[in-house]
């Protein structure tokens, strides 16, 4: 072999057939963005923050069924400071993430609903207001957990 074909230099702009490469000129997606219909919820799920629903009626205007009126304003107030804490918590986690990881530390919003206001409060870690004993056993609907008997499998009828 001689040198020459050990150090055979190209003119530049030449290609050789044994390196061949590939230059991308322009960078574009395979679908627009404003054609998928898929990218456009994932966009829309990732920029809002899908807060927790809130009551559309006026909190005047909501009347618990056999609650005097001091009981009922209680309990507005007390949901109110709810809904604001769980929105405070899930918002300290990862956007897709937070729905995950809130219940697994507290539970699930809806389940949290389900308990009774003293469960909440505790598990929620939150201050209880004044005259809290009047709806301490009602839960986050203003439902009286006290008159509901849980049935017992050890108890023979």
């Amino acid at each position: 072999m001689s040198k020459q074909t050990l150090n055979n230099q190209q003119k530049p702009g030449i290609i050789s057939p044994e390196k061949k490469s590939m230059t991308i000129s322009e960078s574009s997606l395979l679908v627009p963005l404003t054609k998928s219909k898929k990218l456009a919820t994932i966009r829309k799920q990732s920029q809002s923050l899908q807060p927790i629903e809130k009551n559309l009626v006026q909190s005047d205007e909501i009347a618990f069924s056999g609650l005097n009126k001091e009981a009922s304003g209680l309990l507005t107030e007390a949901q109110e400071h709810i809904n604001t804490k769980i929105n405070q918590l899930m918002a300290l986690y990862p956007p897709g993430k937070k729905n995950k990881m809130f219940a697994l530390k507290y539970g699930t919003p809806e389940s949290i609903k389900q308990m009774t206001m003293k469960a909440i409060f505790t598990r929620l870690n939150m201050v209880k207001p004044k005259k809290f004993t009047l709806i301490e056993s009602l839960d986050y609907f203003g439902n009286d957990t006290t008159q509901i008997e849980t049935p017992n499998p050890d108890r023979n009828i």
